[in-house]
């Protein structure tokens, strides 16, 4: 098993956030809704990343939150979080040792699940009350 590295982290996120950045149905809500600055969105996801898998401690924003808000901005989907996800999964066996990109595609579908409840659940919360 080759160990995971801060640099096997940063190249994942690179190659799938370009992957993200121009995505049909993902782009739009990453590019135009949440207008997100990809040179300060890179090493904040990296650091989030290197404090989940590496143990680092450096990440600390509140991700959670943040969908939230994302989430009272546009309509966001169960489609959105597969699609995420089925991108990150394509990327991180491309571009990681298949152990690790395991490991890393397991974790993010617990994130992605918990982000959901906040992102999908307020979004349609705010629906109902209007």
């Amino acid at each position: 098993m080759t160990e995971l590295t801060k640099e096997h982290i940063k190249k994942l996120v690179i190659h799938f956030y370009q992957k993200v950045r121009n995505d049909e149905m993902l782009g739009p809500i990453f590019n135009d809704v949440a207008k997100v600055d990809w040179a300060h969105h890179i090493p904040l996801i990296c650091q989030f990343w290197n404090s989940i898998m590496l143990k680092t401690n450096e990440y600390h924003s509140n991700a959670y939150r943040k969908h939230v808000i994302l989430g009272e901005k546009t309509n966001i989907t169960e489609a959105h979080f597969t699609r995420w996800l089925m991108l990150f999964q394509e990327e991180a066996f491309k571009h990681l040792p298949a152990e690790e990109a395991q490991l890393i595609t397991d974790k993010a579908t617990m994130i992605a699940s918990s982000l959901k409840i906040g992102a999908i659940s307020k979004c349609t919360h705010a629906k109902d009350i209007f």
